[in-house]
Order: structure tokens, then sequence, then C-alpha cells
């Protein structure tokens, strides 16, 4: 496996990029197809690194929430590779292994619904590979879990930024009042 991503404030101009890719990705999704489709934008989101990213100790209470997003946005490029490689009817062996390798990472072992997702996809890609991989057994419970990926993270965050917007707007509303 690479070098998972550290983010500390020296990496920290790093992760603001790969969150740009993250969040086209996230807006390709939304905007163009409503989920995990074919040919999803995600190409510059290198999952391999920034799926079990860490947070520096001493500024983990201020970028906590942005390695979440690295976490998060690798784990839905991962996935969009998958569709890909599953549409195509091809198999890459070092996707399959690093499929394989992450379900066994003891950092998965305390993601269950991460974990499950993982073996989905790995079921998937076990079958014989058919453009219509949504109607083969296992292909229709790794879409159906992707779609719960896709509400999770794509569409959670945004009902969090929307959320901290709100809050935002709601504390600023009160600072204004106190004339």
């Amino acid at each position: 496996m690479k070098n998972h991503f550290k983010l500390t404030p020296e990496h920290f101009n790093e992760c603001r990029e790969m969150i740009s890719h993250i969040l086209w990705m996230y807006h390709d999704m939304t905007r163009s197809y409503g989920g995990f489709a074919h040919n999803i934008d995600y190409e510059p989101v290198d999952y391999e690194r920034f799926l079990f990213t860490e947070v520096d100790a001493e500024t983990m209470f201020l970028h906590e929430k942005e390695a979440e997003v690295l976490r998060q946005g690798a784990f839905v490029a991962l996935g969009c590779h998958v569709v890909n490689l599953l549409d195509e009817a091809q198999r890459q062996p070092e996707v399959y292994s690093f499929i394989t390798r992450t379900i066994s990472h003891f950092a998965i072992s305390y993601q269950p619904f991460e974990k499950e997702v993982l073996s989905a996809m790995k079921a998937a890609l076990d079958e014989d590979p058919d453009v219509a991989w949504e109607s083969l057994e296992n292909g229709s419970v790794l879409e159906a879990r992707l779609a719960e990926v896709y509400e999770k993270y794509v569409m959670g965050y945004y009902q969090w930024m929307l959320g901290e917007s709100e809050s935002g707007m709601r504390s600023w509303g009160k600072n204004d009042r106190t004339t």
C-alpha cells in the first residue's frame, strides 16, 4: 500500500488541492448523474493515498473535518473506479488487490459500513465480467450499497455544509441584534 497521507500544517496545501478535486467529483456526481455512474470525473483523487488520512495530533482539533472529507472522498473515488471497471466489463488486478488489502486493514475493522461496501465491491469484481453487471447477484448488491455511499458521503457533505451555513447565519443574526 502507498504511504497514507498525514495532514500536517506543512501538507495543508496538498489537502486543499485534493479537497477541490473531491468537491468537483461530488459536483459531477450530483449535477450529471445523481449518484454513481460511468465516467464520473474522479481521476485526480488518489484513493490509495487518502483513504486512511491521519491528522497530526497537534492540529487534530483544527483539521479533523478536512481529513474526514479526504477519507470519504477517497472512498467515493474508489467506488467510481470500480463502477467504471464493471461498466466496461474489465478487471484490474491492482484495484482488486487494493480492495482485498483494505478489507483486512486494521483501521477498516472500526468502519463496518465501509468494510461491507468494500466486500460488495470485491464480490462484484469476482463475478464474470458483464456490461450489465447491475443485473448480476453481487452487482445488484453493490449498486444498492453505492447508493448508500452516495447518500451518506456525497449528499451528506452538502447537508453538513448547509447546516454549517445555517448555523453561521443564525449566529451572525444573533450578534447583529445586540444593539
